[in-house]
């Protein structure tokens, strides 16, 4: 449900909210293998996506990008 989510935020436009969720669900630690490869699919498409809008100079995209990153520094 929680993928959904996510999927829906992105295809809706809310990169930011997409972004924020696909990271928790990656910050989760009950989720299959399985699971966590197709998480891990995901997030590479939707940031393969948002990374080519930032570099257009789309603005809801550049500001994902820095709250992935951002994210990414946070978890390690």
């Amino acid at each position: 449900q929680q993928m959904n989510q996510a999927v829906a935020a992105y295809k809706a436009g809310n990169l930011e909210d997409a972004v924020t969720r696909l990271q928790r669900l990656r910050a989760m630690s009950a989720i299959t293998p399985q699971q966590r490869m197709a998480l891990n699919d995901a997030m590479a498409a939707v940031m393969t996506d948002i990374y080519a809008l930032a570099a257009k100079g789309d603005a809801r995209a550049i500001q994902a990008v820095k709250q992935y990153e951002q994210m990414q520094t946070q978890r390690r």
